[in-house]
């Protein structure tokens, strides 16, 4: 899977064009409505991935990216609500109890910290399963359907997977980092990388989801339509 996920962008008859227009667009991320085309764009990808598509697809119907890209963007906000509002309360409620009694402050915002640190990482962990559930279905909805969710999410296959993005995604943020050292053109191909690093994860996310919903149907029960005699 790794070597497909380098190569599926690379690979692609439009690469060039492709990684110039994210690239640019992650540029000027920071007006919103193109950051928001990027992440419509990489609901694509996992649309495609997750279908068995191994053609990378090309900007374009950039109506559609950009309400994709907002519908993933509220979809992940909300998750990250969950330990946002675990360190308001704990860490917060924690702060405030210092000043009368230091040792159960300390103790509220120790275990406000930790528990807020867990769930970070739980969310981190489901919101690409999510998202993915969402470029299938089509409808913020199904980014909550647990029901669905869950058995991929405690699949080996989607464990593996998430576990090689977060190694691209390291890597990669390693490499981003020493060459943005350099003026200008140094950070400019930052920039770039981190697009292409963004569909490599992107793709391994969509392709682990796939190979987890394959293996949850081969290994899952059996159902016996026999009907005992009566």
């Amino acid at each position: 899977m790794f070597n497909e996920s380098i190569n599926y962008l690379k690979d692609s008859d439009d690469a060039a064009k492709t990684v110039l227009i994210g690239g640019v667009l992650a540029i000027f991320g920071f007006l919103i409505i193109p950051a928001l085309i990027v992440q419509g764009y990489v609901i694509r990808v996992l649309r495609r991935v997750s279908a068995g598509d191994i053609d990378a697809p090309t900007f374009g119907d950039w109506g559609t990216l950009t309400v994709d890209g907002l519908k993933a963007a509220i979809i992940t906000l909300v998750y990250f609500l969950v330990p946002a509002i675990l360190a308001a309360v704990f860490v917060g409620g924690g702060a405030a109890l210092a000043n009368d009694a230091p040792f159960i402050g300390g103790l509220v915002a120790l275990f406000g910290g930790l528990a807020t640190l867990l769930a970070t990482l739980a969310v981190w962990y489901l919101v690409p399963a999510a998202l993915v559930r969402f470029a299938e279905e089509g409808t913020m909805g199904s980014g909550f359907d647990y029901e669905s969710l869950t058995p991929i999410v405690r699949d080996r296959e989607y464990a593996t997977g998430w576990l090689l993005a977060l190694g691209v995604i390291v890597v990669a943020g390693v490499i981003v980092s020493v060459v943005s050292v350099v003026p200008l053109i140094g950070w400019l191909a930052a920039v770039f990388l981190g697009f292409y690093a963004q569909v490599t994860a992107a793709y391994i996310y969509a392709r682990s989801y796939a190979e987890a919903t394959e293996h949850q149907l081969r290994e899952g029960p059996e159902v016996d339509d026999r009907r005992p005699a009566v």
